[in-house]
């Protein structure tokens, strides 16, 4: 049930730009209920930054230094993203980066099967029984959904 959300993207990430683009993705953490926050130990995450998780009742949670087993989440997603989508190209510049990246989440967040949910998509939207199958090709036709219509 975890979907994923690209905050923001940048080359040279300061505490500053982590701070400001805490603040733009407000809109994920609405809500009275109690949330949850893991992140690794990065100076680039301030004191500000905690302060404005709290503010969203978000608890937030810092893994130990070279820890990447507390995090399997995260580091299972890089992974997917790595193997499914970026082997798979010569990038191109930032642009090219941020296209490839955010035609993946969206794919990975709406079609993608999900072993974990009886290869079911993360939004819930189950396809039809019966049908003619089409297909909706994405990235130049490396990432293909079947379903039907």
């Amino acid at each position: 049930t975890r979907k994923v959300h690209i905050a923001g993207m940048t080359k040279n990430p300061t505490t500053r730009w982590v701070d400001k683009t805490t603040k733009s993705g407000a809109f994920l953490f609405q809500g009275p209920d109690e949330k949850l926050l893991i992140r690794d130990g990065d100076t680039k995450f301030s004191g500000k930054f905690d302060e404005i998780f709290k503010e969203w009742h978000t608890q937030v949670k810092r893994i130990t230094y070279r820890s990447p087993n507390m995090n399997p989440y995260a580091e299972g997603w890089v992974g997917t993203m790595k193997r499914e989508c970026l082997n798979h190209f010569f990038v191109f510049g930032e642009n090219h980066f941020k296209y490839l990246v955010e035609e993946f989440v969206r794919f990975y967040n709406t079609d993608r099967p999900h072993s974990g949910m009886n290869n079911e998509p993360l939004d819930g939207v189950f396809c039809e029984p019966s049908g003619k199958i089409q297909c909706d090709s994405k990235l130049g036709g490396l990432i293909k959904h079947y379903y039907r219509a």
